[in-house]
Order: C-alpha cells, then sequence, then structure tokens
C-alpha cells in the first residue's frame, strides 16, 4: 500500500500474476482489457528488472479509502485478503489515469513508505495499417492530446499486433512535441517472434531514448522466482511452484 493519505493499494508479485494470466489464457479469457494490461504491466516490469539487474518490483492497483490507508485496513480487515479475481476484473485497481503502480520489492516489511511509480498502459492493437507513423499518430489521438501535464505518470505503450516500430521516430516526436509531452516518462515494450523464439525489446522514449537490455524467454523464466516478496493478497502456492515453466504457452502476438 502506498503512504498516500485516501488510497490504499493491494499489491501482487509477478509470479503470482503471470501464473494467474496463464490460466485465463489456456481457457480463452486472457483477452479482456484488464488481463491485456495486467500482462503489459508483467512483462515491463521484467524488462525493467532484466535492465536494472538485482532490483526487483511489485506491482500495485490503487483503490480510494477514507482517510489514512492502515487505519482503513485496520477497520475494514476483509479488504486486506480480496478475492484474486478481482484484480483481472475491468477497470479493478484504476483510478483516472493510474491503471497500475509499481513499488520496489524489498521484502514485506514496510511497504507504506516505499516510492510509488504511477503507470498508465496504452496498447497498440486492433490497427488496419499499423507501422511506425501509424503508431505515432496513434499515441497522440489516444493519449497526448487529451492527457494533462503530470510529472509523476509514466505511459508504457505495448504493441499488441505484428507490426514494424521505430523506437527513434517515436521518440524524436515526443522530445519535438509542443506543447511538451504530458508525461513524465514514456516507454515502448514490443514482442519479436513467436513461441520458444521469442524475445522482448523494450526502450524508454521519453525524456531521452534508452534502450534497454532484450529480455530472452530464458531470462524471464529465470527471473520470476526470484522474488522478495509473496503477496497474500493473490492467494496461491508458494514462488517454487509456479514459474519457470510458466509461459510455455503461445502468448498473444
Amino acid at each position: 500500500m502506498d503512504k498516500l493519505s485516501g488510497w490504499y493499494s493491494p499489491m501482487a508479485d509477478v509470479s503470482c500474476l503471470l501464473s494467474l494470466w496463464e490460466t485465463r489464457n489456456e481457457t480463452g479469457t486472457a483477452n479482456t482489457k484488464r488481463c491485456r494490461e495486467i500482462l503489459t504491466a508483467c512483462l515491463f516490469t521484467l524488462c525493467l528488472e532484466n535492465n536494472e539487474g538485482n532490483k526487483r518490483f511489485l506491482i500495485g492497483f490503487q483503490r480510494r479509502c477514507h482517510g489514512k490507508p492502515q487505519a482503513f485496513l485496520t477497520a475494514n480487515p476483509h479488504l486486506a485478503r480480496r478475492p484474486v479475481t478481482e484484480l483481472f476484473t475491468d477497470e479493478f485497481g484504476e483510478d483516472g489515469d493510474i491503471d497500475v503502480i509499481l513499488v520496489p520489492d524489498f521484502g514485506p516489511e514496510g511497504l507504506s513508505d516505499r516510492e510509488i511509480h504511477q503507470c498508465q498502459i496504452l496498447g497498440y492493437l486492433g490497427r488496419k495499417n499499423p507501422g511506425p507513423y501509424d503508431l505515432v499518430t496513434f499515441v497522440e489521438e489516444k493519449k497526448l492530446r487529451y492527457s494533462p501535464p503530470d510529472n509523476d505518470l509514466r505511459l508504457i505503450i505495448n504493441i499488441e499486433q505484428k507490426a514494424e516500430f521505430d523506437p527513434g521516430l517515436l521518440s524524436a516526436y515526443l522530445r519535438g512535441r509542443k506543447p511538451s509531452c504530458p508525461y513524465s516518462q514514456v516507454f515502448l515494450l514490443g514482442q519479436v517472434g513467436e513461441n520458444k523464439d521469442r524475445y522482448w525489446l523494450c526502450w524508454q522514449l521519453y525524456p531521452e531514448l534508452i534502450p534497454f537490455k532484450a529480455l530472452s524467454l530464458s531470462s524471464l523464466r529465470s527471473l520470476l522466482p526470484d522474488r522478495k516478496t509473496h503477496c497474500e493478497f493473490v492467494p496461491g502456492p508458494p514462488p517454487e511452484q509456479l514459474a519457470p515453466e510458466w509461459f510455455k504457452k503461445t502468448s498473444p502476438n
């Protein structure tokens, strides 16, 4: 949970979330907006961890509350452990422009005192003529044109359909845009290849262009069980019973 009065944030570790997403993917129910957002948040988190080395993050879902978060949860203990299915319900944990938050994983103690990273997720999907210039138009029309400036909000763009993309083009557009880009940071995420040969590329596009290290499938599997916190909010088996066999199925293109 975060330290801001008026909010509490149930959090989950990436390993649990991906295992639950895989269950839905196998039954054909993982194509909802919230399931796609959770998958994007997990893949971005793993790309970030792969790039940063020994840093780990939890994914949080902000909810409004009355008063200070700890006092609110003490008075409403049933909210500390909610049914896991709520996580995958459309709009669960979304408030305004914030889809998810990332919180450094230092272990289960002192969660309320950590810096939070507020994130908005945008999926590039269903475009008739996908490509680098269409992506620029899409981001402008969907987000930039209507978003007020927020120096504490990050935009994560996930390429969810087969398309060529040019990070340099979109980065140059964001850096040269007038008025300035309303986000503090903008990231681009995309999958290359399929099945056993797939891997993920990620870039920071704004305020400057910075490529991340490529995330291979083997690296993803090695990162999943390497968690400091297994969140009670998501009931299930301990982490060693989940990954690394997770993600052996075909993921969405």
